[in-house]
């Protein structure tokens, strides 16, 4: 089988011919370990444009925004190529620079309020949330006017192009699926409001939750039906739901504030007959019901040093869920050796491969997960992920 058809079948819960392989990125400094560092980095590029415009230099950047994470995530499909991946996601993310006065840092903004920190990997730009500022109905009212108007138009003809100059050039080698990283709807509310002032709302007034989370899924759906129009068939929607010991909120909650948003998601891509999985880390079983009834074809992370029992999740969903992830990434693919990856892989395979619809996946990814790990854990499936599962 091809790459597109091995993961395809697999999420149809069906065995293909081997367990395909995923990560939810690589970050910059191992993309440069893999292909070599670029002529000129990201930093790089940031301190020009400071040096040649600098009365206006957050504006000239964010204007190249665009080709910058272009170029960024080409080049992240590039090293999942040459590391041997089936699939690898990319995604635009709605940020821009701003300049503040009273802060000397590197600062971004995106589209939901929150305020970011462009952090240096090793010359390339690392996202680092700071605060939200939606801590009014006022600056909401004002938000939301903007995200259904200016900004829908602009990132649903950003996506477009952005996926068709990537998928282009690397789809005969990689199946490149879609993610919404760092833009969820969950953490994209939540964050943008601040934690605190969240909340509050969701007890003071969660008719004002709801509608925020729903639209910003009204949004998010504006973007996935251009990336289908570019030819995607595969989305991650990202939102960390759970701590390590359980959920952000009840599963009651869960239900009456977020589902709906979910399903206006779900639905869309359904609608154009293509698949959508949940990314999400902690400790998720809790909420497994309410993955499936918000209508996800998978869910991805199933951390496993959140507690999480890849045999029960298998027992429990495994004939509605393709599952993805649980390969430890504190450990396994941190500091592990080849025997600890194998082991991991094998573990993971045995449990949750059999009859189809799981895909080995690093649980998550920061930029202290080792190459060499990665290459084990991808060697380890094409040792041990043939079906049928002989372990």
């Amino acid at each position: 089988m091809e790459y597109r058809e091995r993961v395809l079948a697999t999420l149809n819960l069906e065995e293909p011919d081997r367990v395909p392989t995923h990560t939810i990125y690589l970050d910059a400094n191992n993309v440069d370990n893999i292909l070599g560092k670029p002529v000129s980095t990201d930093f790089d590029l940031l301190e020009q444009t400071r040096n040649e415009h600098p009365d206006n230099w957050s504006e000239k950047l964010s204007d190249l925004i665009e080709s910058v994470e272009t170029s960024i995530f080409s080049r992240c499909v590039e090293a999942a190529i040459e590391l041997g991946l089936d699939c690898m996601q990319i995604g635009i993310v709605p940020v821009y620079f701003i300049d503040d006065p009273n802060d000397d840092r590197n600062l971004m903004k995106d589209i939901f309020g929150r305020v970011w920190e462009a952090k240096n990997n090793e010359g390339n730009f690392n996202p680092y949330y700071l605060y939200g500022t939606l801590n009014t109905p006022e600056k909401w009212k004002e938000t939301k006017e903007n995200i259904e108007g200016p900004m829908t138009e602009k990132y649903t003809k950003m996506v477009k192009k952005f996926y068709r100059r990537i998928n282009k050039k690397h789809k005969d080698k990689i199946f490149v699926i879609v993610t919404n990283d760092l833009a969820g709807v969950f953490e994209s509310a939540s964050q943008g409001m601040g934690m605190a002032y969240y909340s509050k709302m969701v007890h003071k007034n969660p008719k004002f939750i709801k509608e925020v989370h729903e639209v910003i899924a009204e949004f998010t759906a504006a973007c996935y039906n251009s990336y289908m129009d570019a030819g995607a068939e595969v989305f991650v929607e990202s939102g960390d739901l759970a701590y390590h010991t359980g959920p952000m909120m009840s599963p009651k909650k869960f239900y009456e504030l977020l589902l709906p948003a979910y399903k206006i998601i779900t639905d869309t891509v359904h609608e154009r007959g293509c698949k959508v999985v949940l990314h999400t880390d902690g400790q998720v079983t809790p909420l497994l019901d309410f993955v499936i009834d918000c209508g996800f074809d998978g869910l991805h992370s199933l951390e496993p040093t959140a507690g999480v029992d890849l045999a029960l999740v298998k027992k429990k969903v495994g004939d509605k869920l393709c599952l993805m992830g649980n390969i430890d990434v504190a450990h396994v693919l941190t500091y592990g050796t080849k025997q600890e990856v194998y082991d991991a892989v094998k573990y993971a395979i045995k449990t949750a491969g059999p009859g189809g619809g799981y895909i080995v996946s690093a649980a998550n990814m920061h930029p202290g997960v080792k190459v060499q790990n990665l290459r084990w854990m991808i060697e380890a499936v094409q040792t041990f992920g043939n079906y049928p599962i002989r372990i």
